[in-house]
């Protein structure tokens, strides 16, 4: 047993037990919709759940989940640099022209510079995604999203 690791997982699920308690002295609905206590309790069991996986390679250290991270070429930087200025154009068009058409750019966009090349993927994907998403956040969660150019949508 590699006992740093151990005590780097000890206090990963001290964290999570941590934010687990504090999250179930909020209110997990309220009214019906998420309240306070929603995203913090699903962080905690997130958090949990990594302080497992470290706590298991602890004890059983011959088993490797993941190989060494090297850092990207050239090519792998110009991608970083991509996504960002992409996610930056994002932000600035999202109230213009609205979430179903700015998230739906945005991937179709990162799709397609990351080396998709089938049309069908570049215009499908994130046409489907971003009405999974709006459906998700603005009908079952009723988050208010920017509507933009795409008023009808009320």
């Amino acid at each position: 047993m590699k006992k740093a690791e151990a005590a780097v997982a000890a206090g990963v699920l001290a964290l999570g037990g941590w934010i687990l308690i504090e999250a179930n002295r909020m209110a997990y609905l309220v009214e019906g919709v998420p309240g306070p206590g929603f995203l913090p309790l699903w962080l905690a069991f997130g958090i949990i759940g990594t302080g497992l996986i470290l706590l298991w390679q602890a004890i059983r250290p011959g088993i490797r989940v993941a190989a060494a991270i090297t850092w990207p070429d050239a090519a792998g930087w110009r991608n970083v640099g991509l996504v960002l200025g992409a996610l930056a154009a994002a932000l600035l068009l999202l109230q213009p022209l609205g979430f179903l058409l700015t998230v739906t750019l945005f991937m179709a966009v990162v799709i397609f510079f990351l080396g998709i090349r089938s049309w069908l993927m570049v215009i499908c994907a994130p046409l489907l995604a971003s009405i999974a998403l709006y459906l998700i956040f603005a009908v079952f969660l009723q988050v208010p999203l920017p509507k933009g150019v795409l008023t009808f949508f009320e």
